[in-house]
């Protein structure tokens, strides 16, 4: 299970449906089960995702193992033009982001036990 966040400005367009019509555009079968939207395309057996606020969607994904090496590529950018659809940044700035949040998460519990 991972989150990602969702731009500013850009969690409006996902709402009301928007988050299961984006999903539908790139992968197949899109179901629902409660808040979550289910799809599945070539190496993900299976995605599953639901916005969490206007600012983040959380996402878990299932993978084939044993998918050849051409199918597990095209899975590959289908996913990242997926999660560049949906939180408006691209692979390296997700990253970035991931890594400043990570950063300020360690040195925060790093501050709290220091202070304990």
């Amino acid at each position: 299970m991972r989150n990602y966040e969702v731009k500013r400005g850009h969690g409006k367009t996902l709402e009301k449906g928007g988050l299961r019509k984006r999903l539908a555009e790139v992968f197949d079968g899109v179901s629902d089960k409660g808040d979550w939207h289910v799809a599945s395309y070539g190496a993900l057996q299976q995605v599953t995702v639901r916005m969490v606020s206007k600012t983040e969607i959380e996402l878990d994904s299932q993978l084939d193992t044993t998918a050849s090496l051409e199918v597990a590529t095209d899975t590959h950018k289908r996913f990242n033009k997926f999660l560049e659809i949906v939180t408006g940044f691209t692979a390296k700035q997700r990253n970035t982001r991931a890594k400043a949040k990570a950063k300020a998460e360690a040195k925060a519990a790093a501050a709290q036990e220091n202070g304990d």
